[in-house]
């Protein structure tokens, strides 16, 4: 029976998607993909609307740069987990914490550059459940730039 004791089902997975933004919401990620016409704006309003209903949530990003380099994206609040020299520069992995208000600007900053070359697909990270999957839904649809959203329940 897909009914719980309370009589509601679980969504499993939502979908919230337009021409240029798509963002996949599952209990353990959020999958999000920023077409290159995407407003700037509203990028940074996607990112916001995640951060205020799960400060948790969390982005690993990786960054070619010179080793001086990492203690900048360090004072901005990334949190470093591992670099690697490559060649003369280091492939340094960060994560990126939503509830460090430096490091989302910045992250927000940084996905809106590489938009202007190309589309960005990003994986964050976070402790969603039913209640916030759907919060997160209903303030994306007021964001007026998606056409379609599609919900798959728990069987």
């Amino acid at each position: 029976m897909p009914n719980s004791s309370s009589g509601k089902t679980e969504p499993a997975c939502i979908e919230v998607s337009g021409p240029d933004v798509s963002v996949v919401l599952t209990q353990g990620a959020i999958n999000i993909w920023l077409g290159r016409k995407l407003e700037k704006a509203l990028i940074s309003r996607i990112f916001l609307i995640i951060s205020q209903i799960d400060a948790s949530a969390e982005h690993e990003k990786k960054i070619l740069c010179r080793f001086e380099e990492i203690s900048q994206f360090e004072n901005s609040g990334y949190i470093l987990t591992s670099y690697a020299r490559k060649g003369q520069m280091y492939r340094a992995i960060f994560v990126v914490p939503f509830s460090n208000s430096r490091a989302l600007e910045m992250f927000m900053e940084s996905i809106s550059l590489e938009t202007d070359k190309e589309d960005v697909k990003i994986t964050i990270y976070w402790r969603g459940g039913g209640t916030r999957m759907n919060l997160i839904k209903e303030e994306l649809s007021r964001l007026n730039c998606f056409s379609t959203m599609n919900t798959v329940y728990r069987q």
